[in-house]
């Protein structure tokens, strides 16, 4: 029950005034009330190697480490637990530094240590100018005081252990997120050192096919077609990974304004309707109005809303149809892009957002990067995504929605951004 009660006590002392200052608390109070000249407070070293000062207060400040002060046995012995108590430092043959001691005018000493779980964590020696001695009361008091001074040691120890595995996780994202940074600027590079030549290809590929369908046999046809589509795939590819690159790099905030939702609404569905009529899939649309204005992107809301018909379109069978809804929500606005296509595996719903996941890894159309360009879109206008297949009112097709917030959007340093400097963010947006 003494331990129980003392742990708690621990806790409600650390937890009320932090590790460090009940630790200063501790060292000043015992000196004062036992009447010492001086009182330092050592903790172990990790893997039993020696002490290392923690605190002091008095005479205690010029006093050597205890480990220097004391002969190795008598040391060792204070290290697997027992209290030590040298009444007269210039007899005592466990002291080593009796000169040092002779100069600070300190008679005798008193070391404690501190235990918790069974382990030393910790020595608090406690100098006087004077003989003094214990009775046993006072004695009883000390050993309550060491394993208190464990536990808080315990405690110590554990919060800087977590706070270096905090730091730790921290250079490691900030690393990792550095990698990344440069990575997707390789990206952008290549893609744009890309882009040019596969225009040039395609180009000469289209005209190809335009004048050579006379005289070209069916066969060589059919292969300047495949490598058309071929580079449509790249082309498709290389516009992905820019945009990628673009939000990642934060070029996007400049495009940030009042904008109405009603006008980003009305523009994505006249171009959804061109992306479905070709396929033979209509375009339906269920808009709850009136819609409020935003702190957004006009030009990011519409790339969303078109990346997700862009995908309900090819997915959906011909005659099949594309539901748009948009409606406000509480603090929020919520549009739902909803199709009747072949649905998506319950397995593969979770990655549907990640990067380069494509359900069907074989498949030719599609880069694996619409709907995680669509994920940071939404991301950042802090808003929220999610997919349901199939649809639980239909049992079929795909439905992905996403909320975007009313209030602005962006942070205060962003909003800087794309007020003060929007030439500069614009020129990174065109390079």
């Amino acid at each position: 029950m003494r331990r129980h009660i003392i742990q708690e006590i621990a806790r409600s002392v650390v937890a009320a005034g932090g590790v460090e200052n009940v630790i200063r608390a501790l060292v000043e109070s015992t000196a004062r009330g036992a009447e010492a000249e001086g009182c330092s407070l050592f903790t172990v070293r990790g893997g039993g190697g020696g002490l290392e000062h923690r605190i002091s207060c008095g005479v205690g400040e010029e006093v050597l480490p205890a480990d220097r002060l004391l002969a190795p046995e008598a040391m060792r012995q204070i290290l697997k637990g027992s209290a030590l108590f040298i009444w007269d430092t210039q007899s005592d043959p466990r002291v080593t530094e009796r000169e040092r001691l002779s100069r600070l005018g300190i008679y005798s000493i008193v070391l404690l240590p501190f235990r918790s779980q069974e382990q030393i964590r910790g020595v608090m020696c406690l100098f006087f100018s004077r003989e003094r001695k214990f009775d046993r009361e006072e004695l009883d008091f000390l050993e309550s005081l060491a394993e208190l001074g464990g536990m808080i040691l315990e405690m110590a120890e554990t919060r800087e252990s977590l706070a270096r595995d905090a730091e730790e996780a921290r250079r490691d994202l900030a690393r990792a997120m550095d990698e990344r940074r440069h990575f997707l600027s390789f990206l952008s590079m290549v893609a744009h050192d890309l882009k040019s030549p596969l225009v040039a290809v395609q180009g000469y590929l289209k005209m190809l096919l335009r004048k050579g369908s006379d005289s070209l046999d069916e066969r060589l046809l059919n292969g300047v077609r495949r490598s058309i589509q071929r580079i449509d795939g790249m082309m498709e590819l290389i516009s992905d990974l820019l945009e990628l690159s673009r939000i990642e790099s934060g070029q996007v905030v400049a495009e940030f304004k009042t904008v109405s939702w009603e006008e980003v609404l009305s523009a994505a569905v006249e171009m959804a309707h061109e992306l479905a009529e070709p396929k033979g899939i209509t375009v339906v649309t269920d808009i709850k109005r009136p819609l409020p204005e935003v702190f957004a992107s006009d030009i990011r809301l519409q790339q969303l809303i078109l990346n997700l018909v862009s995908n309900s379109v090819r997915y959906t069978p011909r005659g099949g149809r594309i539901t748009i809804r948009a409606g406000r929500e509480d603090d929020a606005v919520k549009v739902s892009v909803e199709d009747e296509g072949s649905g998506i595996d319950p397995e593969q719903l979770p990655h549907v957002f990640e990067e380069f996941y494509k359900g069907d890894p074989e498949a030719t159309e599609g880069t694996g990067l619409g709907l995680s360009i669509c994920k940071r879109i939404v991301d950042m206008h802090r808003g929220e995504i999610e997919a349901e297949s199939p649809v639980p009112e239909t049992g079929r097709g795909t439905r992905v929605s996403f909320t975007i917030p009313v209030g602005v959007t962006c942070t205060l340093g962003e909003k800087w951004l794309a007020d003060v400097r929007p030439s500069m963010a614009e020129r990174a947006v065109g390079k």
